[in-house]
């Protein structure tokens, strides 16, 4: 809800609170006030309602989104099995081709030299006894050539079919597969559809939004490396967004009921609801660290990595656009590029640990926004050669910490 019109009415309440000095008010003039009071109670009242009701829309929203990219995850990894199958498919078939071709081609040669004998009549054996005996061989080796051929034949019509009811599975799998990548397209722009709507949720009721995102990329703009950049974030960016309309009207509220005191409201105020309520990730979440993205772990913490380095969080291969969600529950602290990184997401958690994944195409929160386990947060990149690669890290105290402690099945 946009304040414009509390400001219209504080206007002749501005009027009153510029006195210089304290004086005795008339009747009419306490009855103003106090009628000017009761005004902005009820504003203040239907603002706090807006509120209540624009949290129960982020909740909504927040449960939709963690539906989705359920329902996401699930048709990626439909669609990886598809593929996996699909390439085994593909591979039995050009064994089975090849397997005909190889049966053919002895088939061939055996018919060959059946035709070849059955041109050479054998010759009177008083003749020429000797080639006559050679022939009367080469018969009785035909002969038992005759059950071969059979065989051959039977092989060849076995992988005839076999071939033709694999070409079979490679068009069923290959539509299969398309159904899949159809469903899950629309499932990702359903998401994108949610993420816009909790952002703009989001930015309604945020005075600091703005700000916020210029401040962490000014932050991110001078931070040398990971570490800086975190430790700046922890000095610098607060925890929770002042909450625009209510924040305003607190502060008017208190000075119409004492017209002499002109004292200013707190700078930094206190927690929200929403990150208080935030799950933390020390000890009693361990096992509760979701995988970001479907796919395969391809390196370790503490793998070599090239450049002598050893890797200080995972690299997890997801399929190409692959949608990611956040580990935990916690506030996104930061959302841009940075340096070598690429894109850079970190997500603080109410205890003081920090999230760190790099290597997306897309992101869609944005700074002090909070976002739920499960809830989606960015896509990989399209690009499939070579795949992409997501990276996972956790810090404490600006120390990376092995993500594996904390990893569901871990």
């Amino acid at each position: 809800m946009r304040p414009s019109f509390i400001r219209l009415a504080f206007i002749p309440l501005a009027g009153l609170l510029m006195a210089a000095a304290p004086r005795e008010y008339s009747r009419e003039e306490l009855s103003a006030l106090e009628a000017q009071r009761q005004s902005v109670i009820r504003q203040l009242e239907a603002l706090e309602k807006a509120e209540s009701e624009s949290g129960q829309d982020v909740t909504s929203l927040e449960r939709q989104l963690i539906s989705a990219a359920l329902e996401s995850r699930r048709r990626e990894e439909q669609a990886a099995a598809s593929e996996i199958k699909l390439i085994d498919l593909r591979t039995r078939l050009g064994s089975a081709r090849d397997a005909l071709v190889e049966s053919t081609d002895n088939l061939e040669e055996i018919m060959a030299n059946l035709a070849i004998s059955g041109r050479h009549r054998p010759p009177a054996l008083i003749a020429a006894p000797k080639e006559a005996n050679a022939a009367i061989r080469a018969a009785i080796v035909m002969g038992g050539v005759a059950p071969q051929i059979n065989e051959q034949t039977d092989r060849l019509a076995s992988e005839i079919a076999e071939l033709k009811s694999l070409e079979q599975s490679v068009l069923e799998e290959q539509d299969r597969l398309a159904a899949a990548e159809e469903r899950l397209s629309a499932k990702q722009a359903e998401i994108e559809t949610l993420v816009a709507r909790k952002r703009a949720q989001y930015e309604n009721v945020s005075s600091e939004a703005e700000a916020l995102r210029a401040r962490v990329r000014q932050i991110g703009g001078e931070a040398e490396t990971l570490r800086d950049l975190l430790a700046a974030l922890e000095s610098q960016a607060p925890r929770a967004p002042a909450i625009k309309p209510r924040a305003q009207i607190q502060l008017a509220a208190s000075r119409t009921s004492t017209p002499s005191r002109t004292t200013d409201a707190p700078r930094n105020p206190a927690r929200s609801p929403a990150v208080a309520n935030l799950r933390p990730l020390g000890r009693e979440a361990l096992g509760g660290l979701m995988q970001p993205v479907a796919g395969f772990v391809s390196r370790n913490w503490g793998d070599d990595l090239p450049g002598g380095e050893t890797a200080k969080g995972l690299y997890i291969q997801p399929r190409a656009s692959s949608d990611i969600v956040a580990p935990i529950d916690g506030t996104i602290e930061y959302a841009d590029e940075f340096r070598s990184y690429g894109k850079l997401l970190i997500i603080s958690t109410s205890d003081g640990y920090h999230i760190v994944l790099s290597g997306m195409g897309r992101i869609y929160g944005t700074p002090g926004q909070t976002v739920r386990a499960g809830e989606p947060v960015g896509r990989m990149s399209e690009r499939a050669n070579p795949p992409p690669e997501l990276y996972l890290e956790v810090r404490r105290n600006g120390v990376p910490m092995n993500p594996a402690r904390w990893m569901q099945g871990g």
